[in-house]
């Protein structure tokens, strides 16, 4: 069975974080989006699959990506059978591109460079700290607030740039 548009959209939505995000926005052109899109299927640590969520169309059904020539391959294994497609990057862009505005890519970049500066401030472990509980209630838990909030701001960020197929209830 094909994609559907829901899937399509949900194949984009869930392939990026917000700051992968951010780095295929700021791709110049086709070229670079696959470059780009092949080093993602390169790395080790990347997830390829997700399960989808309460709320959200085949909620639980297993879906995956992989590598394919000028995208990626992507199958949704719902219920009612296993849906799959091909995705290229220029359709990736077209869907990305279809809700960004400035103000939304404003409020990834500032999203995104907050949480990375932030993230670069952590500090490992206790030393600069008598014992480990000062550590933690004086460092670890104030920056770990600090981080969840920032991060909360990023998927919001995602959220307006790409929408899921069906919108979320709020968190809070």
């Amino acid at each position: 069975m094909n994609l559907t548009d829901d899937d399509l959209q949900m194949a984009v939505r869930d392939f990026f974080t917000p700051a992968l995000l951010l780095e295929f926005i700021d791709l110049a052109d086709l070229r670079a989006r696959i470059q780009w899109g092949e080093e993602q299927f390169d790395e080790p640590d990347r997830r390829h699959s997700v399960r989808r969520l309460e709320g959200e169309p085949d909620a639980g059904s297993l879906t995956r990506w992989s590598a394919a020539p000028g995208g990626f391959r992507y199958e949704v294994d719902a219920r009612s059978g296993t849906r799959s497609g091909s995705v290229h990057w220029h359709e990736v862009h077209q869907t990305v591109n279809s809700c960004l505005t400035p103000v939304c890519y404003g409020a990834l970049r500032a999203a995104v460079e907050a949480v990375t500066a932030h993230d670069a401030a952590y500090v490992p472990g206790p030393l600069p700290y008598r014992t480990p509980e000062l550590w933690s209630s004086l460092f670890y838990r104030p920056w770990a607030r600090q981080a969840s909030s920032l991060e909360l701001k990023a998927s919001a960020a995602l959220d307006a740039i790409c929408p899921p197929a069906k919108a979320q209830p709020a968190l809070f």
